[in-house]
């Protein structure tokens, strides 16, 4: 898509519209499911830990973006000032917030950092790696979580059928397959070989169903090329210094959900909570709605709620799920709508 049709659509973004829908879906599917528990507070009990466990879950949030900024600061090779390395991570975080999940919000990224200053080569080097960092823990994560916890916490117990009677264990296993696959290309075409991959994809795409997206190829291609041109030769600490901040930033977004569990209920089973989550990652991926909205509320309690009987007792898991959302999805739309407008005006 070219820069212009971005810009556009980054500018149209930011239109009440598109802010209020996400907004209106995320909270009414909230709303029409858990009002009852929302309007009736006999089942909570405030205390201390409840006080604290939540500033820990905001502790999370900081440490999930600050890490983001660390990696984009590294990835841009020190060219973005820590300022735009925020802005960069806010926007491109609202940007997904708008963009259907299924779509993702990589394309406007690469407008995000190219407005920031980066030429369009670093630019796409940069969410190509960041992209595939994300994949590569997620396809890592998975493993070592089953190892503790087992395949059977991953999934809900009575959910079988949720995508078009597709059951949930085979969108996940669908899902992770893929996104190992998804993985290995872009590794082959960012340090392998760019040109050889762009063969590859392109014999591929020339299958009758998807023929007609033929075209990108080559344009995929030639962003492989620049951005392994960007990337090869970087040194240990610059591989060391991402992956870290990769690793601390998806720990704190799955710690986030765990700090507000257990500021509600005594023992929380953290590892089957963050089994559960990478399950529902996949899961969200196939939603049409921007950032997940009303599909993330509507599956957390058949996901998560078995999981926490405590609270699905006490009546309080519409104020987990509010709290969930606000601090991993509605927080964002309200900073991007804050700084967005002169961002844009800035740049």
């Amino acid at each position: 898509m070219p820069i212009d049709d971005n810009d556009k659509k980054l500018r149209g973004g930011l239109s009440r519209v598109k802010l209020i829908l996400p907004t209106i879906l995320g909270l009414g599917m909230i709303y029409y499911l858990y009002k009852d528990e929302l309007i009736d507070f006999e089942g909570l009990e405030w205390t201390f830990k409840t006080t604290w466990a939540l500033m820990l879950a905001l502790l999370m949030v900081v440490i999930r973006d600050a890490a983001y900024v660390v990696r984009i600061k590294i990835l841009s090779l020190g060219e973005l000032s820590w300022k735009s390395s925020f802005n960069s991570v806010m926007l491109w975080e609202f940007a997904s917030a708008l963009t259907p999940t299924i779509l993702g919000g990589s394309a406007f990224a690469v407008l995000i950092l190219k407005r920031e200053g980066l030429n369009l080569g670093r630019s796409v080097a940069t969410v190509l790696i960041t992209v595939v960092m994300d994949e590569i823990f997620y396809v890592i994560a998975v493993p070592i979580v089953v190892l503790f916890v087992g395949f059977d916490a991953f999934f809900p117990t009575d959910f079988s059928n949720l995508w078009f009677g597709l059951s949930v264990k085979t969108i996940f296993f669908s899902g992770y397959i893929l996104t190992c696959i998804v993985s290995a290309v872009v590794l082959s075409a960012l340090f392998i070989s760019p040109k050889g991959t762009g063969k590859v994809i392109g014999l591929i795409f020339k299958l009758p169903i998807i023929n007609r997206w033929s075209y990108k190829v080559e344009n995929w291609t030639e962003d492989w090329s620049v951005s392994s041109k960007n990337l090869k030769g970087r040194s240990f600490k610059f591989w060391a210094g991402a992956g870290g901040a990769t690793l601390a930033s998806w720990s704190a977004r799955f710690l986030t959900l765990n700090a507000i569990l257990y500021a509600f209920i005594e023992t929380v089973a953290h590892g089957e909570i963050i089994a559960k989550q990478l399950a529902m990652w996949i899961v969200m991926l196939l939603s049409p709605t921007p950032g997940a909205s009303g599909l993330a509320e509507y599956y957390f309690e058949p996901f998560i709620g078995p999981a926490v009987p405590t609270i699905l007792a006490a009546g309080t898991l519409g104020l987990v799920v509010l709290a969930w959302r606000f601090l991993t999805y509605f927080i964002y739309l309200i900073i991007g709508a804050l700084i967005g407008p002169k961002w844009l005006a800035r740049t």
